[in-house]
């Protein structure tokens, strides 16, 4: 009662002196409660009893004032009590910083069980795998834990001996991620004994046999697993090079990738009717291989003189496709009557917080409105966002809307135009489309100039450390360091360095400069030799990596739906 109380007095008397006016015309905003928070923020400790009152509200506000609250009791070393507003906070709004937040301050409290479970559910942060090698007695599950976080190493003497059959299958994962396939091998054998009914661990154990050089007896296992070891079986079978073996048992398996590279081995032997009839049935299925296996089938038709057919499945393909098909128009949006803008006050009052430097709470207004909002709405936000600069947030919204929302407006957020100015000198001075750049940043980093990828990769456009460093200081004259590739210009500079180098290797042929970028130009140049592709439709199938076969289709895609939106040029 008595924080009721107090928010009750703060906000009465802010309200009659604290508003601001926006120019003629506009509505008025109250920036009453947050005054009232700003007065407290700038009390404290004496004012922390005003902050808790205002943390009582539902909203954005009391979500802020929530975080502050715990941040303020944090501070007089009151954990339990900030664990309980930040608890609030999380039930207002979840963030994956402010869970962190949590489980650090329930477990700073002593509340180590909480804790653990909170930090559980944050895996594989490295936070958190930290953390559980603090607050998790179990050796065993803590191992399981190393094993997947990629610290087989840490994880192995917890399971030396290994006292159970968990601990006998993560020692048996830990070896083989240290290189001891041998040990593994022993391992994964005593396991699969006890265990003969766990069809996964027994694929995982004919890998480890695999790499142990004994191909028969890898074989024999992945068949013992039957369906589902079948797709195992056909890959050792291909690369032993037993084409006919690899497509037969390629085509046992359910999984669509098994079965694009059946129908792929059996076009290289000749029997195209064979292949066609399964890129036809994986066609109309929801596997990822489905655009590609329709293209194949496009080619297929043609070259069976079955031209009807053929046009009427090329029609359905993605834009990428048409356009390596040479059949590409570029999409139109119909005009679309102004309506009012519902959001006005919202933004209007995200306005008047950045002006005062509150960016923070200006963000924390919008994103809660984002939840249950209209589209009119999320676009009148991602709108906001866009014209401050922030292509990511703009990104995500836009994205979001795509599934329901096709409008001109929606695209123009899902693919905004990032970092204009760097984007467009560097597309300028390397001779490259600045389109085809900000398509790059978009399927590589999602306009996150902080991202690092699984290998080390960084910045909007994903550059390898050893990639960097060549190009800043052999190409681009720039003293390399290892942050160099967070800077959102130099990293488009390289990044766009890169690009026209591989367009211009590939003698402008920017379907292999985009599965290069990816995939490498020396796999590309192996796998398009292998696969004698002499023309650009052959290439989507050619490629052996299926992260760079999907790449060069989203890139692509992209790369014509950002020309199609801010440009009028023909595309060649």
């Amino acid at each position: 009662m008595k924080w009721i109380a107090l928010s009750v007095v703060l906000l009465g008397a802010a309200i009659s002196i604290l508003v601001l006016w926006l120019p003629p015309g506009s509505a008025s905003v109250d920036l009453a409660g947050y005054d009232a928070l700003r007065r407290a923020r700038a009390g404290l400790p004496s004012t922390l009893g005003d902050i808790e009152g205002l943390a009582v509200q539902n909203g954005a506000l009391g979500w802020q004032a929530s975080v502050l609250a715990a941040r303020a009791r944090a501070a007089l070393a009151d954990f339990a009590a900030a664990s309980e507003w930040l608890r609030r906070a999380v039930a207002l709004r979840s963030t994956p910083a402010l869970r962190a937040e949590l489980a650090a301050m329930l477990e700073v409290s002593g509340a180590r069980a909480e804790a653990k479970a909170e930090w559980e559910n944050l895996l594989p942060k490295a936070d958190a795998v930290q953390a559980m090698q603090r607050l998790e007695p179990d050796g065993a599950r803590l191992a399981a834990v190393l094993v997947t976080a990629g610290k087989p190493a840490d994880a192995l003497p917890l399971v030396t001996p290994a006292k159970s059959d968990a601990a006998r299958l993560t020692r048996a994962r830990a070896l083989l991620a240290l290189g001891r396939t041998d040990e593994a091998v022993v391992e994964f054998a005593a396991y699969v004994a006890v265990r003969p009914d766990e069809t996964a661990v027994r694929i995982e154990y004919g890998r480890a046999v695999e790499r142990s050089g004994d191909s028969e007896r890898a074989l024999a296992i992945y068949r013992s697993a039957g369906a589902a070891g079948a797709y195992r079986e056909g890959l050792l079978l291909e690369s032993l090079g037993r084409l006919r073996e690899a497509a037969v048992a390629l085509q046992r398996s359910a999984d669509g990738e098994a079965l694009w590279r059946a129908a792929r081995l059996l076009e290289s032997l000749g029997d195209a009717p064979e292949a066609l009839a399964i890129y036809e049935k994986l066609a109309v299925g929801t596997h990822r291989v489905r655009d590609d296996a329709a293209l194949r089938a496009v080619v297929l038709l043609r070259a069976a003189g079955r031209v009807s057919e053929a046009t009427s499945r090329a029609a359905m393909l993605p834009a990428a496709f048409q356009w390596i098909l040479g059949s590409y128009v570029a999409p139109t949006w119909p005009a679309v009557p102004s309506v009012p803008n519902a959001a006005g006050g919202l933004l209007a009052l995200a306005d008047a917080l950045v002006a005062r430097g509150e960016t923070d709470w200006a963000t924390g207004e919008l994103e809660f409105a984002l939840e249950g909002a209209d589209a009119a709405t999320r676009i009148a936000i991602g709108q906001w966002y866009a014209e401050r600069g922030d292509a990511r947030r703009a990104f995500q919204i836009g994205s979001g809307l795509l599934a329901s929302d096709v409008s001109r407006a929606a695209y123009e957020l899902a693919y905004p135009r990032a970092h204009p100015v760097s984007v467009s000198k560097w597309a300028e001075t390397y001779s490259v489309d600045p389109f085809l750049i900000l398509a790059v940043i978009r399927e590589e980093s999602n306009y996150l100039a902080t991202a690092v990828s699984s290998s080390n990769a960084g910045g909007l456009m994903q550059l390898l450390p050893s990639t960097a460093k060549w190009i800043a200081e052999s190409k681009c004259q720039l003293a390399y360091t290892a942050d160099l590739v967070f800077s959102p210009d130099a990293n488009i500079r390289m990044g766009t360095w890169y690009l026209g180098y591989l367009t211009g290797y590939y003698k402008g042929d920017v379907a292999r400069a985009v599965a290069a970028y990816n995939g490498g130009n020396g796999n590309v140049d192996r796998w398009t030799t292998a696969a004698k592709v002499a023309q650009r439709v052959d290439l989507p199938g050619a490629l052996a990596s299926i992260e760079t076969r999907e790449y060069l289709t989203k890139v692509l895609n992209a790369w014509l739906l950002y020309r199609a939106l801010y440009t009028a040029d023909l595309i060649p």
